[in-house]
């Protein structure tokens, strides 16, 4: 896994194997309190293709990534831009979960011109979260940890998926996902999303209880020309639950651009 240098901190990611910068980039942003782990099951299919570069960062103070901790949606679209421009990237096809979908709705907006497609994946243009959740993280993370997995996958997911998911939130510091989760819920653009004009994909979990179907459907109503796509029995984490199905919606869409 290579590291870069962004803003003084050391920033971990993954990257296809030969990256050429006379093509498009996927570059996929996990969520809240993720890491790049999150795209597992999208990796393999994508990092040796002909057509499209990959990069998946882990954000500041994420996975292996280090990092101050970012309290808003704005601070994390500034780190996309300045990683992206320490990588010399260029026509961006940004992908992102939850969070990672809110920081690719904004990017969009605000650099419109490098961006050449983007997936939205179990995300709104707004994003709330329960004060109880918010307290939880704050005072008592190992207790929201455990209790997590169950809202973030559909009941019939697999349990391993759920207890990787778990190990991945208590490696993650408290203070990280807390930051994380506030800024999730302080963000609001359903005013603004409508002025994305580039081509869009937009994925959710009919399942999925943090950011449900509906979420999905104003995007699809305010962004000009999307796609739009549900898939069954799968919550949160679509791409892990049901990832051939998440797989052959993204690669149609890619193939499509």
């Amino acid at each position: 896994m290579p590291y870069i240098s962004v803003r003084g901190s050391r920033i971990s990611y993954i990257s296809g194997e030969d990256f050429r910068k006379s093509l498009p980039t996927v570059l996929m942003v996990h969520g809240a309190g993720q890491s790049s782990a999150t795209w597992e099951y999208q990796v393999d299919i994508l990092k040796d293709s002909p057509k499209l570069n990959l990069i998946t960062p882990a954000l500041p103070g994420h996975g292996k990534s280090e990092g101050n901790v970012y309290k808003s949606i704005t601070e994390y679209t500034d780190f996309v831009r300045d990683f992206s421009d320490t990588l010399g990237l260029q026509k961006l096809i940004i992908v992102g979960h939850s969070m990672g979908g809110s920081i690719a709705q904004v990017f969009t907006i605000d650099y419109p011109e490098r961006v050449y497609a983007c997936v939205l994946v179990g995300t709104g243009a707004r994003l709330r979260v329960a004060k109880e959740t918010l307290l939880a993280v704050k005072n008592n993370y190992e207790t929201f940890c455990e209790v997590a997995p169950s809202r973030s996958f559909a009941s019939s997911s697999p349990n391993e998926l759920k207890i990787k998911f778990r190990e991945g939130l208590l490696r993650t510091a408290q203070e990280v996902s807390y930051w994380d989760l506030m800024a999730c819920d302080e963000f609001d653009i359903m005013d603004e999303v409508g002025t994305i004009k580039v081509p869009s994909l937009i994925i959710s979990g009919a399942e999925d209880i943090l950011t449900p179907v509906k979420y999905g459907q104003y995007l699809n109503e305010k962004i000009q020309g999307s796609k739009f796509n549900v898939i069954n029995n799968a919550g949160h984490f679509m791409m892990q639950e049901k990832p051939d199905e998440f797989n052959q919606l993204l690669l149609e869409f890619l193939d499509s651009l």
